[in-house]
């Protein structure tokens, strides 16, 4: 059993905050809460916070499927048939009608709750010793708020660096909603200029450099990652790069650290290691069915996601490589089903698996970003530098010299961050196609959705229906092709 902090015992104010419908994202909104009244204290904001993360754990956003599609719509997993729960993602098989409507609904449940929580902050007045708490719980919400702004910005728009961010985005929300309210898109460039980076820049100046006490939650560090990958996925690469030099030299003055070689393995078993920025914690009571995302990648669960035999090779092709064995083709636990490979970064112990935590951001990945920002600006001695450890972390007998390649730190990402949800957003924002090559495809993948790029419009989700017909000031906004 994993002894975790975390508190989901709400006053029955926030129980009614947390419930309530919105406005113009239902098409019959019930239960509205239409004022910020319920927040009056500091105490009542910690509690609202509280209940974000409790929304994040849904199985229909972080507690699965926000990771897991932007795992098997790339290269390197798949659905392991026809019928399962990730196929229609995999197959790129949706309609306007039918696609999932969750990454939409689910974000903007977060967006929700964390402007009311900015609004009532706006009219606490707090004591000075309580100051620093204050900033902590404010640069949470802003952070949470960027961050499912985010979500819907990359899952509903096209890359940054595909049109300079022409093309719709998320519907920004920055106020506390009302049932009249019908906002429309605002473009990609919109979203990451005028609330993403403003937020998550606002959030880091907020929250405090030192590694929380307190388990579960965000931090100064997560928003300096968050913020590095925006700036990657937007292109700006020097500000990618210094962003991501601060998460790093800063996260390790706060005490977070690279795993080493021969803890690598087994740190996947526990929680929260020394390089997990951010965990979503997922307690035996917050249990809610067999959906979240363990499970699915479990060969003795729903048995869901299987690694591609393409990215299996490419694994394989350094048997030292330590990351392979967090694959039941490794040598860390081999699967009963021979024929397929099973990712183990989860914790796949039946007594647990179906309440796993959840890990959203690592150390690692700040190391990756200051790479791929380095190659793109040119300065290969900083790209070595980045690279290095996450390669020797994986290998001490690799050395990486020479000249550092775009193509080379993508590899190295999709190794390193495999499971986590980066792939198909990783390919397409640098242009790339996604490739389904190798007998392990399923016979009925359909000819669309072997060779991706960014030019296919399925690469975006359409907006739901019910938010179409909702709201008719977005109905001209639907994504192009839906």
């Amino acid at each position: 059993m994993k002894t975790i902090y975390k508190i989901f015992i709400l006053p029955m104010a926030f129980t009614a905050l947390l419930s309530c419908g919105n406005d113009w994202l239902d098409v019959k909104p019930t239960n509205r809460i239409e004022t910020n009244i319920s927040i009056t204290k500091l105490s009542d904001a910690k509690a609202a916070v509280i209940g974000i993360y409790d929304r994040m754990q849904d199985y229909e956003y972080y507690g699965a499927r926000m990771t897991y599609y932007g795992d098997v719509t790339g290269d390197d997993f798949q659905s392991n048939g026809d019928t399962k729960r990730c196929a229609s993602f995999y197959r790129y098989a949706y309609t306007a009608e039918n696609a999932p409507r969750s990454l939409w609904e689910k974000p903007y449940e977060v967006i929700r709750l964390a402007n009311n929580i900015l609004a009532g902050l706006d009219k606490i007045t707090v004591s000075e010793p309580e100051k620093s708490e204050f900033n902590d719980v404010k640069g949470q919400a802003l952070f949470l708020r960027a961050m499912a702004h985010f979500d819907v910005t990359k899952v509903y728009g096209y890359p940054y660096t595909k049109d300079n961010g022409a093309s719709w985005g998320a519907v920004i929300m920055k106020e506390p909603s009302l049932y009249s309210d019908k906002p429309q898109r605002s473009t990609v460039a919109e979203c990451y200029n005028t609330l993403i980076i403003p937020d998550l820049v606002e959030a880091s100046n907020l929250m405090s450099e030192k590694k929380s006490s307190t388990q579960g939650k965000v931090n100064k560090w997560c928003a300096k990652l968050l913020l590095s990958r925006a700036y990657l996925y937007k292109g700006d690469n020097a500000n990618a790069l210094a962003t991501a030099e601060e998460c790093i030299s800063g996260a390790k003055n706060a005490g977070y650290s690279l795993i080493t070689n021969n803890k690598y393995a087994d740190s996947w078993s526990s929680p929260f290691s020394q390089e997990t920025l951010f965990e979503l914690v997922n307690l035996e009571s917050d249990y809610t069915g067999n959906d979240g995302i363990a499970y699915l990648y479990w060969d003795s669960g729903y048995d869901d996601i299987i690694l591609t035999q393409s990215f299996y090779n490419e694994l394989a092709s350094d048997p030292n490589d330590i990351r392979l064995t967090l694959t039941t083709k490794g040598t860390k636990k081999p699967s009963s089903k021979k024929y397929n490979c099973y990712l183990l970064k989860y914790d796949n112990d039946e007594t647990s698996v179906k309440y796993s935590n959840v890990v959203i951001y690592r150390l690692a990945e700040a190391y990756l970003n200051a790479a791929e920002a380095a190659v793109k600006n040119g300065d290969n001695a900083k790209a070595i530098d980045y690279l290095s450890p996450i390669v020797k972390r994986a290998n001490p007998e690799k050395i990486i010299s020479g000249t550092v390649t775009l193509d080379q730190v993508l590899n190295e990402r999709r190794k390193e961050l495999c499971g986590e949800g980066h792939r198909m957003f990783d390919l397409l924002r640098n242009g790339k196609t996604i490739e389904r090559t190798g007998s392990s495809h399923s016979a009925v993948l359909p000819d669309y959705a072997k060779n991706i790029d960014w030019d296919n419009f399925r690469i975006v989700l359409p907006v739901p229906k019910y938010e179409i017909d909702a709201n008719p000031n977005i109905k001209a906004q639907q994504n192009p092709g839906w």
